[in-house]
């Protein structure tokens, strides 16, 4: 019996001091979203495209690497200052379509043979602890796309550089 009790009280003071180390708010903190990236890479440049929009110091910051069939040019957009609701759009964007839950929980496929031109579509989710999680994109990719291809329609004139 008394070994039981000695274990029984060691467990307790186990969860009370481990529970004490983590308040809400630094839990709350430590999984607000910071930024989120979209990427496609290819064998063919053309098919490429690179989108990153986070909130960087107080500022919400976008870069973006596009070639639209609809225009001549590629967008090439780096460190842009954009509108604060630009940010509440993409996270509304976010939590509709559960993507943070699909990127935390997604395995990425590991196989030993890669074909070399296979596209593959990347999703990034940056926190404030400084740690990202990243997965293949999922059935939201083109909701996503469409956010971020909006977006750099809106600041195309920004573009850093302009390429035929």
């Amino acid at each position: 019996m008394p070994y039981f009790l000695v274990s029984f009280i060691g467990l307790l003071l186990a969860i009370i001091i481990s529970a004490g180390y983590r308040y809400p708010s630094d839990f709350n903190d430590q999984n607000r979203i910071t930024g989120v990236s979209l990427s496609q890479r290819h064998m063919d440049y053309g098919a490429c495209y690179s989108f990153f929009l986070r909130n960087e110091d107080g500022e919400v910051v976008f870069d973006a690497d596009v070639r639209l069939d609809n225009e001549p040019y590629e967008i090439v957009i780096e460190g842009c200052l954009v509108d604060e609701e630009c940010f509440e759009e993409l996270m509304e964007l976010i939590e509709k379509c559960d993507i943070v839950e699909y990127v935390k929980h997604h395995k990425n496929k590991s196989t030993v043979f890669q074909v070399m031109d296979e596209t593959e579509n990347t999703t990034t989710i940056y926190f404030a602890d400084e740690t990202d999680k990243f997965a293949d994109s999922g059935d939201y990719k083109d909701e996503l796309y469409d956010f971020f291809v909006d977006l750099a329609m809106i600041y195309k004139d920004r573009s850093v550089t302009i390429c035929e």
